[in-house]
């Protein structure tokens, strides 16, 4: 019976946090039926586990050419290991808590764009999604701009102030959802929220004061940008990443403010459009 099995370990590098690499790999081993275990560290994604041999040749196959659209795997080392034996044998796959180590080969993902199945949740009115423009999971979102440490989890980045409502822990623990150890998690309950703040007539328009609305807990902050900036005004965006300064491209004035305050008389500006159709009609 033994020569059917083996144990093996494996270590991965490259951009595997972040990810959703460990959901991949611990589905992949309930498929394969193997025993053992995945964790992330500074140095990369380490598995261990243990199963009928032409499973687990296939479990390491799957690893490089079913991994998430994400990531990009650097390299794969794979050593055979004694196998475990009662009472140490693992009875299942689990995923174990971040380490720390004193080296790192590992890469964090920059920043995604909104997925798709994300759109559908912003757009279903009966998601607690709905609406909320910081909706992310673990195949969109922002990763590098929030990161201030390896390995990549909530504690390392600046999402770490924001304590996860209930739903959303549920959501984070799970290993079957698609927002699993997604460490920028939110909604409109746990946060964050969108403010908007005039310095010059001292008006503070916050979301978080309209929580008991889903529908108004977002709005009254982004109606009051979209009135500034359709009037001219330039604005100060400030993400978990930074601050950003826009105002409307098709406004001269507007524009030359712009560019008095960044000191860039000359030097292209960046213009952002809704879609690759409106780029069109600029370019």
């Amino acid at each position: 019976m033994k020569d059917n099995f083996a144990r093996q370990y494996i270590h991965i590098t490259g951009i595997v946090q972040g990810v959703g690499f460990r959901p991949f790999v611990y589905q992949l081993a309930l498929q394969y039926a193997l025993v053992g275990w995945v964790i992330n560290d500074s140095e990369g994604v380490k598995i261990e586990a243990q199963g009928d041999t032409k499973n687990l040749e296939h479990f390491i196959i799957a690893l490089e050419q079913q991994a998430p659209p994400l990531s990009r795997i650097d390299h794969v080392t794979v050593t055979s290991l004694p196998l475990w034996l009662a009472p140490e044998k693992p009875t299942l796959f689990s995923i174990e808590k971040s380490q720390h180590c004193d080296s790192t080969s590992v890469s964090v993902s920059p920043d995604q764009g909104l997925c798709d199945a994300c759109k559908q949740d912003i757009a279903d009115p009966t998601s607690r999604y709905y609406q909320y423009p910081f909706t992310n999971c673990t195949h969109c979102g922002p990763r590098y701009s929030i990161t201030r440490a390896l390995p990549y989890d909530r504690v390392t980045t600046s999402m770490e102030g924001f304590a996860l409502c209930c739903d959303c822990q549920q959501a984070y623990e799970n290993p079957l959802d698609r927002r699993y150890h997604a460490q920028p998690i939110s909604c409109a309950v746990c946060g964050p929220w969108t403010r908007f703040i005039d310095y010059s007539h001292n008006h503070n328009f916050s979301s978080a004061a309209l929580s008991h609305s889903a529908e108004l807990i977002q709005q009254a902050a982004i109606n009051q940008l979209a009135k500034r900036l359709q009037t001219g005004a330039v604005v100060a965006i400030k993400g978990l990443g930074g601050f950003h300064l826009v105002c409307d491209g098709t406004h001269a004035q507007a524009v030359a403010k712009l560019r008095q305050i960044k000191h860039r008389q000359q030097k292209p500006l960046a213009v952002m459009v809704a879609d690759i159709e409106t780029a069109q009609q600029l370019v």
